[in-house]
């Protein structure tokens, strides 16, 4: 019997995998042929990017419907909606573009307004949206790339201060004259000395003269020698605050020559300026560091014959060697259920079923070469995994082990997962493996496929929707 060649397996592997995605795009997307059910809304943006045909309608977190149809009328983005028959939706509500989580998919909410009671007759026909009506009230996103950029001017106006500084003291010439102003200092003091001197030295016949001129005052007008004495005491204390003031004066500049306080500091030590050069090139490494981090968004599907778990993931790689993964998983043995029921014959009865349920994955990852090693939260226990890869990352052998204490019947022993991952285009890769190998009722061969986007894809995916 002739051997299939290598070429040939991954081919037929690549067949399997579109049959098997074309077939969980239909379940899982629900496609329905025929009449569709619910009624049509329209609805307004000013800007709904990221937002796509068969996005999620929701109120108070549920889905409620999807957007059938996005397109641009008269500058203005314009939804279309098809809600659920059975929900009905308050006139009063605003209808907002929301996302699930940090880097989740966009989406329409309803936002009742709460404040606002719903009773019959409140409206001309109903309190309720009627097919084929447009909503009134819209609130468009919040613009991140416009935040991005305000953040860089101040980082640019920042770098303009520092250099500005630099160019009005860092120079000779800004010294000169900064020694010209800390002179012509010195010389106005010295005037002021050589003037409160003689202020002091005159004092005595100053009084004297005021005495006499007092005394001639008195002769004239008696009545007012109260006042007048009053007066010369505030003369006196006028002169005490101006010897104090002088005294404050010469002190402060005495601080300033030798560099101490805030102005002192500013003219004498050049350590302020390095300071502010080195904030600003602080900044612009922070900057950087945010252009280096690579995030990846993946999509996959496996089927285990005849069940299928669905996975989103996001990794995050602050550098080459360490990243981080969250990922969330939709798992078909999620959720165990065990009854017991007596018969009249006092015999027991137990039913056993599962259901979906979502999980969560928090990884950490440290790759030394072509061997990574993962730790963390895995499937929503506590797990360990190991990655080798070989031929450019482009092929992938990886175990995981979880869910090292469970008690569910059949499934006791240590969830162990065996998989072979192959990218065969840039964006798309396929998978295959053995999954719960110590747990004989539950272990099942698997294959799958999914899609990756790195930074350049989704720069390009969000350059190519249309704002307005």
């Amino acid at each position: 019997m002739a051997k299939l060649s290598a070429e040939a397996k991954v081919g037929l592997l690549v067949i399997l995998g579109s049959v098997v995605l074309l077939y969980m795009t239909i379940a899982v997307g629900k496609y329905s042929f025929g009449e569709k059910k619910g009624y049509v809304l329209e609805a307004f943006f000013d800007s709904v990017a990221g937002l796509d045909v068969k996005s999620a309608v929701r109120m108070a977190g549920v889905k409620i419907g999807v957007v059938e149809q996005v397109a641009l009328e008269d500058h203005r983005a314009k939804v279309t909606m098809r809600i659920n028959p059975e929900v009905r939706i308050p006139r009063d509500s605003i209808a907002m573009i929301k996302t699930l989580g940090l880097m989740g998919e966009k989406y329409v909410e309803f936002v009742p307004a709460r404040s606002m009671e719903h009773q019959p007759g409140s409206y001309a026909n109903s309190p309720y949206y009627q097919a084929n009506e447009q909503v009134q009230a819209t609130a468009s996103p919040s613009d991140v790339d416009k935040l991005l950029g305000q953040l860089s001017a101040i980082a640019d106006d920042v770098k303009q201060v520092t250099t500005s500084l630099k160019e009005a003291l860092g120079t000779e010439q800004g010294a000169q004259s900064v020694k010209d102003m800390v002179r012509d200092l010195h010389t106005t003091m010295a005037n002021i000395r050589e003037f409160s001197h003689t202020l002091n030295s005159g004092g005595g016949e100053l009084v004297q003269r005021l005495n006499e001129l007092i005394a001639s005052l008195n002769e004239v007008v008696g009545e007012n020698r109260e006042n007048l004495k009053l007066t010369l005491e505030n003369v006196k204390e006028a002169s005490q605050n101006a010897e104090r003031a002088i005294a404050s004066i010469e002190q402060t500049t005495k601080k300033i020559e030798r560099g101490e306080g805030t102005l002192g500091k500013l003219i004498n030590d050049d350590s302020v300026y390095n300071n502010i050069d080195i904030a600003a090139k602080g900044l612009g490494d922070y900057m950087g560091r945010v252009d280096r981090l690579k995030t990846i968004i993946g999509f996959r599907s496996e089927y285990l014959f005849p069940q299928a778990k669905s996975y989103a993931t996001l990794e995050i790689k602050p550098r080459k060697d360490q990243y981080y993964i969250l990922e969330v998983t939709n798992d078909p043995f999620g959720k165990y259920h065990r009854t017991v029921q007596l018969t009249p014959g006092g015999e027991e009865v137990i039913s056993q079923s599962f259901s979906d349920s979502y999980e969560i994955s928090i990884e950490f990852a440290k790759r030394w070469g072509n061997l990574a090693a993962r730790l963390g939260l895995i499937e929503s226990t506590g797990g360990v995994g190991i990655d080798y890869f070989a031929f450019d990352d482009r092929l992938k052998f990886s175990f995981d082990a979880w869910n090292f204490n469970s008690k569910e019947p059949g499934n006791e022993r240590t969830h162990l997962k065996a998989t072979i991952n192959y990218q065969v285009y840039k964006n798309l890769f396929v998978n295959a493996g053995y999954d719960n190998i110590l747990n004989q009722q539950r272990r099942s061969p698997f294959v799958g496929i999914g899609l990756r986007f790195d930074d350049e894809d989704l720069k390009y995916l969000l350059g190519s929707v249309p704002l307005r």
